[in-house]
């Protein structure tokens, strides 16, 4: 067996033998299977993945898989998007595992290979199926590298609201090939610099004119590629940080993850998830929060200044549409998996790389913050 050329970027460190490592770099798909041969319980490995990424990098992973010692992996898919991310989704995904020709056991290990999507439903199988089994991330997207793919949080998307049913259930091993990127839309590159942005906000400011160069960068380029796994690497890391201290959103601190996600969520919600990725979404709630936190007394100016600058260099959008109800944004931020009371909280900017959760902004405040973003 070939000696693994990447070593573990990061390691998350939990107790109760939670921990795992992530590996970041470019082509390592090929070697996952020594990655996940070393936490792996048994030698039965099932993908859970989409079509299209099946067709991309199913084989890979497989073989990968089989050439470190698995048995032959079987490979289940779902259909893509944010609209298939429900429960009914999870229980046919349940239906496909229990009709295996190999029978599933507890000790069987399920990988998610795909975007956020499939991570986040891949994740919430591992954590119910048998009362959990253990996966690995394999993310394809830039959004799931830098957001879903670390800190275990999973689930599905209810009609009242995004993420409302769901489970930690942290991954035995995170696995980033960067190369998956060179297949994706340029949308989709440019959903996932959304989180990058909430990251420089929320802790490391410096995160932003990187993102704003790496914007007017030439695209395929070796700069671009690099600055892009610099910007993947440190934004893990400030993810793995938060996660680390406050594993499962008890103390109020990894809820700042969820910078720009209240209105951003509602925004996806009423619009049935299929007018927005999930990053442009979160764009356009960072500058609500930004207005929200100025009304209120608690954002600098310059912090909704930066993020539009930085926003609009990586054509991103900004405002809502005219035609999408205020009513409706406003009524479904009481249902945030933040909310207290019937009563939406808010991730707030004091400066830029500082941020805190935030109760009691007055309703009128949220909907003249809200507003302020409509399409003129």
């Amino acid at each position: 067996m070939p000696k693994l050329s990447v070593s573990p970027a990061l390691f998350v460190n939990l107790a109760g033998g939670r921990d795992y490592s992530l590996y970041i770099g470019s082509q390592i798909l090929s070697q996952m299977g020594e990655v996940v041969a070393g936490v792996a319980r048994s030698r039965n490995a099932v993908i859970i993945t989409q079509p299209k990424i099946a067709d991309l990098w199913g084989k890979v992973v497989q073989e990968s898989l089989q050439e470190a010692g698995f048995n032959a992996p079987s490979l289940i898919t779902f259909s893509a998007g944010e609209r298939f991310k429900t429960l009914r989704t999870v229980t046919n995904l349940c239906d496909k595992l229990y009709n295996l020709p190999v029978k599933l056991d507890r000790k069987t290990l399920l990988i998610a290979l795909g975007g956020g999507v499939v991570g986040d439903v891949a994740g919430f199988v591992a954590a119910i199926y048998l009362r959990g089994l253990d996966y690995v991330q394999v993310p394809t997207t830039l959004l799931a590298m830098v957001d879903s793919s670390v800190g275990g949080k999973t689930g599905v998307d209810f009609h009242a609201g995004k993420n409302l049913i769901g489970a930690f259930h942290q991954p035995r091993a995170v696995v980033i090939d960067t190369n998956t990127l060179k297949t994706l839309p340029r949308r989709e590159i440019r959903a996932g610099m959304a989180e990058i942005i909430k990251y420089g906000v929320i802790r490391d400011p410096s995160l932003l004119p990187m993102v704003q160069h790496l914007g007017k960068a030439q695209e395929g380029t070796s700069e671009q590629e690099s600055h892009l796994a610099t910007l993947i690497q440190r934004s893990c890391e400030i993810k793995a940080e938060v996660v680390m201290q406050d594993e499962y959103e008890t103390t109020g601190l990894r809820a700042i993850l969820n910078f720009g996600h209240t209105v951003g969520h509602a925004l996806e919600a009423v619009t049935n998830y299929k007018r927005f990725k999930h990053g442009e979404a979160v764009g356009i709630g960072m500058i609500a929060a930004s207005h929200i936190g100025e009304k209120a007394g608690i954002t600098p100016t310059n912090v909704r200044e930066t993020i539009l600058e930085t926003l609009m260099v990586c054509n991103l959008p900004y405002t809502i549409p005219k035609e999408i109800s205020i009513e409706d944004i406003l009524q479904l931020l009481t249902l945030d998996k933040k909310a207290e009371a019937g009563k939406a909280r808010f991730v707030l900017a004091r400066c830029l790389g500082e941020v805190s959760l935030y109760d009691g902004i007055s309703e009128a405040i949220v909907r003249e913050g809200v507003q302020a973003i409509y399409d003129k």
